[in-house]
């Protein structure tokens, strides 16, 4: 079902050569200009159903630029497997490639840093760009060149904030100790929206659930996340319905849109792992083949949610495509380094133009974070959430 849903919006990213960072967009331009080099830049990505926007956006540029990119698609990372992992293997393969250059990880998911680590071994001067580490922030900037992330700390304000407009009296936050304990981007953002929550006088809770990447998998996790839930109402530590259900993984989210609608209660989605995970597993949403741009979807997800007589949760739905402006920012910084139109040393600064040629959004900030001395994470954010269903039906 997912891969209907993602190969209509896959056509449809193509059609715009990229242009689109969640909204109906203009051409894209350029602050300076963009140099294709002789040698090749690889996107790593997970598979479609695990990462629809990160997947889609990599397959559209190999597509916009088709003798400067390549993809290549690794395992489920959620799916534990003996050996190397995929990742490891596919980035030792390209760093033996003598045509490619750089490798960008548009999901540095777990075991990135040590893929990156390997691939260096065979050719240290191969460029790295880490997306969204899921791993420690220290390991990933200390082995990649560049790595572009979600501001946290501007992330925790939106999402509270839209709970908060929903009528949220309690947020509950479900992650694991692979997010929250090992990366401290993660841990900054439970951080972050309990201070939020404080602020907002909305009850922060925080529920540690089974990781899907443990025995069990996927299933045991989406089970947890249920668990959970009626534990949490059976022992009196929720009630009511103003209740705001939010996690950091892509596997749980259609079990919250599927809490929410049965239980009213309120689904936030996160702008990672994707606004496109969650809502159209749950709501099985088929687009139409002649769909014309992004903001279709979302007007989709709002008469699917808005129709159904039998949920009555309420949803704000993620709507600007952060996931794709990274991966696309990754790349251009890529071919500035392989064209000779920037250095290692400074690639961050390059990088920050090449992200504000990505973002097409007024709104979009970009923060330097890392040591002093290399400087190379750009934390960005960009507001972007719309209510889509507020009212439960009566």
């Amino acid at each position: 079902m997912l891969k209907r849903i993602f190969s209509a919006l896959l056509a449809v990213i193509l059609v715009f050569s990229l242009a689109s960072c969640g909204k109906k967009k203009k051409a894209e331009k350029f602050s300076k200009e963009l140099k294709l080099p002789d040698k090749k830049v690889a996107i790593l990505v997970a598979p479609e159903s695990q990462y629809p926007e990160d997947y889609r956006a990599a397959k559209a540029l190999e597509a916009q630029y088709p003798d400067n990119v390549i993809v290549k698609e690794y395992a489920d990372s959620r799916v534990l497997v003996a050996g190397d992992a995929e990742i490891i293997t596919l980035s030792k393969e390209l760093a033996a490639d003598e045509t490619v250059g750089a490798i960008v990880y548009a999901r540095a998911t777990q075991f990135t840093n040590s893929a990156i680590q390997r691939a260096k071994e065979i050719n240290d001067s191969l460029y790295t760009v880490a997306v969204e580490p899921e791993q420690s922030l220290s390991d990933i900037y200390s082995s990649a060149n560049l790595v572009l992330c979600a501001d946290w700390m501007k992330y925790s304000k939106d999402i509270v904030d839209t709970a908060k407009d929903l009528g949220a009296e309690y947020f509950i936050l479900f992650s694991y100790d692979r997010h929250v304990a090992s990366n401290p981007l993660y841990s900054q953002l439970k951080k972050s929206i309990a201070d939020e929550c404080y602020n907002k006088r909305v009850e922060f809770v925080f529920e540690n659930f089974q990781d899907p990447n443990f025995a069990g998998g996927v299933e045991k996790a989406k089970y947890a996340i249920r668990d959970r839930i009626v534990k949490l109402f059976d022992s009196k530590q929720i009630k009511g319905e103003n209740i705001a259900l939010f996690s950091t993984d892509s596997v749980v989210q259609s079990v919250l849109v599927e809490e929410a609608a049965k239980r009213s209660l309120i689904y936030v989605s996160p702008s990672f792992p994707t606004p496109y995970n969650g809502i159209g597993e749950y709501y099985d949403i088929t687009l139409p083949e002649d769909m014309t741009d992004t903001e279709t979807y979302f007007e989709i997800v709002s008469a699917k949610i808005n129709g159904d007589t039998e949920g009555t949760g309420k949803f704000a739905l993620y709507t600007y495509t952060l996931a794709s402006t990274l991966t696309r920012a990754a790349v251009y910084s890529a071919f500035d380094l392989l064209s000779g139109e920037a250095k290692v040393e400074t690639v961050a600064d390059s990088a920050s133009v090449r992200l504000k040629d990505a973002c097409a959004n007024k709104k979009f900030n970009i923060e330097k974070y890392g040591p002093a001395e290399k400087g190379n994470v750009l934390m960005c954010y960009a507001p972007g959430y719309d209510i889509i269903k507020q009212e439960k039906e009566k």
